[in-house]
Order: C-alpha cells, then sequence, then structure tokens
C-alpha cells in the first residue's frame, strides 16, 4: 500500500541546509546534462529556490508530508522533456503515490512518450500533479490525459478550490502569494499555478490520508471524482476580506511612531523617501515603494530589529498583511499588543 504521506517532488530540487524542510526528505536524485548525456547523480540541493518553495507550500496545508526528491531544473529554473521523461520512468520504480510537477515545457516534443510514461504511471495507480502554464487556459503536459492538470485563481485561502473531474484542466487552487522558505533559510512570497498545483498536492494527501476511501487501488478516476465530491462539499466563499482603508487612529500617536520605524527601514532597504500621502494610500509593496517579494524578507528582518520585536512563525505573515500601509500597521499592532498581552500573563 501507498504511504498517502509521501510524494515525489520532480522540480529544482530542495535546500538540504534548511532543517526545517530536510527533515521531511526520505531521498533523492537529479538527473542532468553533461554534453548530449543524461546521467544520474546524487545531489539534488536546489540553487533556484522553485523547489524548495513548493515543498513549502504542501507542508502548509499538510504538515506530515514527506518527500522524494528529483531534481531537473538548474539555477535558472531550466529543463527538458527528456529530463521530465526521466524523473517521471524512476516514478515508476516508487512506491509513492502522488507526483508533483511545477512546471510547464515551451515545446511539445516527446508528447508521445511522455503519454506512454504516464498512462504506465496511472496503471499503477499514481497520481500526477502538472501545473499549467501561467497566464494560459492549458499548457503541456498538464493538459495530457492522465494528468491531473492544476490552474490558479486569488482565492486568498490556502484550503479553498474547485474541482471538475471531467475538465481538461481539474483542479482550480489558490494562485495568489504565501510567504514560504526559499534559499538559505530566507522567506520569499510564492504566487502563480505553480504554488496552486503545491496547494493541489498537499490538499490531495491530506484528503485521501483522512479519507478511510484511500488505499492502494484507488484509480486516477476515483480520486477525481472523490476530489470533485469534497469541492462541492466545501464550495468556495467569496472573499469577504477587503484592503482596510485609512483611518483617523492610524494617525495616532503610536502609529505615528510606527510609521516613522516603518519609513526609517524602507529608507535603509530601498533608499527611498516617500510623500506621506504616497505611503499612506498607495499600494505598498510597488515600484512606487521600492518594497518587492524579492526584498520583503529584507525590510521585514530590519523592521522587527528597528521596532524591536520578532514573530516565531513568519508563514503566518499573509499578502493581506502587506498590501497596503494601513494593513501592514494593523498586523503590526495586532502582532505587538498580543506580545504585550503575552507578557503581562508571564
Amino acid at each position: 500500500m501507498y504511504n498517502t504521506r509521501q510524494a515525489v517532488i520532480i522540480d529544482t530540487g530542495i535546500d538540504m541546509t534548511n532543517c526545517s524542510l530536510a527533515k521531511h526528505v526520505i531521498n533523492g536524485n537529479g538527473f542532468k546534462y553533461v554534453g548530449n548525456r543524461i546521467i544520474e547523480e546524487d545531489h539534488f540541493q536546489d540553487e533556484n529556490g522553485h523547489g524548495t518553495t513548493c515543498a513549502d507550500t504542501i507542508l502548509q496545508v499538510f504538515s506530515e508530508a514527506q518527500f522524494y526528491v528529483i531534481k531537473i531544473a538548474n539555477s535558472e529554473g531550466k529543463t527538458s522533456t527528456e529530463l521530465l521523461q526521466r524523473a517521471l520512468k524512476q516514478c515508476l520504480t516508487l512506491n509513492i503515490k502522488f507526483i508533483c510537477v511545477s512546471l510547464a515545457l515551451t515545446k511539445e516534443l516527446y508528447q508521445q512518450d511522455l503519454s506512454e510514461i504516464i498512462q504506465l504511471l496511472e496503471n499503477q495507480n499514481k497520481l500526477v500533479f502538472v501545473s499549467v502554464r501561467n497566464g494560459s487556459k492549458r499548457s503541456y503536459p498538464a493538459c495530457l490525459s492522465g494528468v491531473i492538470g492544476v490552474g490558479g485563481l486569488p482565492y486568498c485561502s490556502k484550503k479553498a478550490f474547485s474541482y471538475s473531474a471531467h475538465q481538461e484542466i481539474q483542479g482550480v487552487f489558490d494562485d495568489s502569494p504565501i510567504f514560504v522558505y526559499t534559499l538559505a533559510g530566507r522567506f520569499t512570497f510564492f504566487k502563480g499555478t505553480s504554488k496552486a498545483n503545491a496547494l493541489c498536492v498537499g490538499m490531495s494527501m491530506k484528503i485521501l490520508t483522512e479519507s478511510l476511501k484511500c488505499n492502494e487501488e484507488l484509480t486516477f478516476s476515483e480520486f477525481n471524482d472523490l476530489l470533485e465530491q469534497y469541492a462541492r462539499q466545501h464550495e468556495v466563499a467569496e472573499l469577504t476580506e477587503v484592503i482596510r482603508p485609512v483611518t483617523e487612529s492610524d494617525k495616532n500617536e503610536c502609529s505615528e511612531q510606527l510609521r516613522v520605524q516603518i519609513e526609517r527601514v524602507m529608507y535603509r532597504i530601498t533608499g527611498k523617501e516617500l510623500e506621506p500621502d504616497l505611503l499612506l494610500n498607495g499600494p505598498f509593496i510597488s515600484q512606487t515603494t521600492g518594497i518587492n517579494f524579492n526584498n520583503f524578507y529584507d525590510f521585514w528582518k530590519a523592521l522587527e530589529e528597528e521596532i524591536g520585536f520578532t514573530i516565531q512563525d513568519y508563514h503566518q505573515i499573509r499578502i493581506l498583511d502587506a498590501c497596503s500601509y494601513s494593513a501592514l500597521l494593523s498586523f503590526l499592532e495586532g502582532v505587538m499588543n498580543c506580545r504585550t498581552a503575552i507578557m503581562k500573563n508571564v
């Protein structure tokens, strides 16, 4: 019987220097070109970050997940159909049901060969999850028969999704940014269909692990029906949370002090000095402020040092908490008030 807590991640590898993630890795290997020849190697350390973010995203919805890592993409995130073929052929030899492939190929070479491998995997009752190319309704290999194709919509919820068993692209999961691990123990905002696909894998592992129907004999068709039924029973609710506008309370003494500290840190990170109205009324993560997905982690670490506080788990930072100055201010005040309350009770 397959262990429903295990998944193969075919991607850029995983950051094995991150103890929080490495403890979830059961084994791994890599495939790469040396000249015109494909070789297998034991090395699967991530040099790009994409595979690491996918693994951490899966863990955000299913913390018991364990990973077999197959590295086929380089530091630039580039791979080939031939390398994907080799990775999928290896999956035929692994006693693991879930296979996460958060990538899209630009050329439809070897489509028949890939389809044949996927058919063999389906015959073993294994599930191959593939993300659709960002900005596309269909892409390859997500649109192949026997694959669970995954697209994205901004549900702003890790667990919200829709599923149509008989569609070419069956799953639609949240593609809005989530704060997860990347390389060197840093965090980054991860978004798009790759993120949606990782959520699909994580939720599928969780649902099947908790389901009495889950066993080695669960077929591709039965899995599709199970996910569609689950999605119907847990319909996606409309997003009711909105960006909080600037209020008079944002201009009180406490908020003013925080604003000064935020501006000081922003200048340290970006070298930009902003007029108060631009900071208060515009989006916080933008070209105007100079804060982006790549440097937000540096900004946050510097802000913690400036204010003199820290949060235990950066995963709790949501994009809605950083999309505007008012949202950031509200989040900071909530964190600091919680810390004050805890200190009073000690």
